[in-house]
C-alpha cells in the first residue's frame, strides 16, 4: 500500500530563551519549594514570546493579543522552514490545518496566515481548537485523510502554542508544574500522496484513537478571573 509521504518538517521558537532559574523569576514566584520544582524539571531552558520585559500584570485582553502576535510570528517561521525543507512554497499547499489551545481569535490563526503568507485563495482549511497537548495528532490525521482522498495534493499542518500567554500564577501545585514545563513554539508538517515514501522521514501507517471520557476534566485549561488556567489533576488508578 502506498502510504501518504512526509515532504517536510519545520519548527520555530521565539527568540527569548530563559533558564529555569530565569523563568522562575519571570513568573514572579517566591519560595524555595517552588524554585526546586522549576530546577528539578530536567529542563535546561525554554523559549518564550515576550515583548520586552515580561509583564506579570497583563490583562486577559493583553494576554490574548500577545498570543495572536506570537502565534502568527512563530507559526509563520515554522511553515517557512517546513516548505523550505520540502523544496516547495505555500502556493503549492492545498489544505492547511492549524491546531492550538492557548488563545482564541476569530478569524482564526490559519485564516490570518493564509492572507499574511500568500497561500492560494482556494486553499482548504481547518481549525482544530481546544484539544490541548494531544491536538497535533488528530490534526495530523485530518491531513492524512485529505491527501488519501486527494492523490497528488499537499496538506500542511501547524501546531502552535504560546503557553506564556495563558500562565495563571497561584500557589497550587498544578499551576506551578504547568508554568515550570510549558513553553512557546510551533511545528509544521507537510504531507502528500501518490508517490513512494521518503526515507528521510518516518512513515505514518494508520491511526487508532482512545478517549478516556472519565478523565475529561482532569487535564486542560479552565477560565479563572477572565484568564486561562492550566488543569493538571493527579489521576489515581485503582485496582
Amino acid at each position: 500500500m502506498n502510504h501518504p509521504r512526509i515532504l517536510g518538517i519545520g519548527t520555530a521558537n521565539p527568540s527569548v530563551r530563559l533558564t529555569q532559574e530565569q523563568s522562575f523569576q519571570a513568573a514572579g514566584y517566591q519560595g524555595e519549594r517552588i524554585r526546586k520544582i522549576f530546577l528539578n524539571s530536567d529542563i535546561d531552558y525554554r523559549h518564550f514570546y515576550f515583548e520586552g520585559v515580561p509583564n506579570r500584570q497583563e490583562s486577559s485582553d493583553q494576554l490574548n493579543q500577545r498570543y495572536l502576535r506570537g502565534a502568527m510570528k512563530t507559526g509563520c517561521r515554522a511553515i517557512l522552514n517546513c516548505v523550505k525543507a520540502a523544496g516547495t512554497t505555500v502556493q503549492d499547499v492545498d489544505f492547511l490545518a492549524v491546531c492550538t489551545c492557548t488563545g482564541y481569535v476569530c478569524p482564526d490563526v490559519g485564516s490570518r496566515l493564509i492572507g499574511h503568507m500568500g497561500f492560494r485563495n482556494n486553499v482548504q482549511r481547518a481549525s482544530v481548537i481546544g484539544l490541548g497537548c494531544a491536538g497535533a495528532l488528530p490534526t495530523l490525521q485530518r491531513a492524512v485523510d485529505f491527501v488519501r482522498a486527494n492523490p497528488g495534493r499537499q496538506a500542511l499542518i501547524l501546531a502552535v502554542e504560546i503557553c506564556s500567554a495563558c500562565y495563571y500564577v497561584d500557589n497550587t501545585l498544578e499551576t506551578i508544574v504547568g508554568n515550570a514545563i510549558c513553553a512557546d513554539g510551533a511545528a509544521a508538517f507537510l504531507r502528500a500522496s501518490g508517490e513512494e515514501a521518503s526515507r528521510s522521514y518516518p512513515q505514518i501507517i494508520d491511526f487508532e484513537a482512545f478517549i478516556d471520557t472519565e478523565q475529561i476534566e482532569e487535564v486542560g485549561l479552565q477560565h479563572r478571573d477572565g484568564k486561562l488556567r492550566i488543569v493538571l489533576a493527579r489521576i489515581s488508578h485503582q485496582g
